[in-house]
């Protein structure tokens, strides 16, 4: 079976700064995979290139065993550590938003948004706004918005 993502010899720099150099691997179908390091290690700039924010100098990224192509990013999902919610939003909006955004339907993203955080123990809460949640609460409905397309 082929590898979700598999990156080979990538590589990318920063004017003289080498924030990736020659890193290989591959991330077999459902797996959960974590990529840790001190700071500066190139994590975010991996990451980055795996989801086609930046490309690299040198190097193959593949996803889904073919080259990083827009279209196979659809099925890919991504929770940055920054939070990227709307705050005067209700909870439930930004997530159809983001579902849209993705290319759901708004009835397909309020299918899922509601199975999502049933699921997760929030359904009361997607009726609050954004800036009335916790860090925490945050987390969990950026962790759906990664999950829900």
């Amino acid at each position: 079976m082929r590898p979700s993502v598999e990156l080979l010899e990538v590589r990318k720099s920063y004017g003289g700064f080498a924030a990736v150099d020659g890193i290989s691997f591959s991330i077999p179908p459902a797996h959960i995979f974590g990529l840790l390091g001190p700071n500066g290690a190139g994590k975010t700039s991996t990451i980055r290139m795996m989801i086609g924010i930046t490309s690299p100098d040198s190097g193959v990224v593949r996803v889904f065993g073919e080259p990083l192509r827009r279209r196979a990013l659809r099925r890919v999902g991504y929770l940055p550590e920054e939070r990227g919610l709307y705050r005067r939003m209700t909870v439930g909006d930004n997530l159809v938003f983001l579902g849209q955004l993705a290319g759901l339907s708004v009835a397909t993203a309020r299918q899922r948004i509601a199975a999502w955080t049933q699921r997760l123990g929030i359904a009361d809460w997607v009726d609050r706004r954004d800036d009335e949640l916790s860090k925490g609460m945050q987390q969990k409905i950026q962790f759906i918005a990664a999950l829900i397309h």
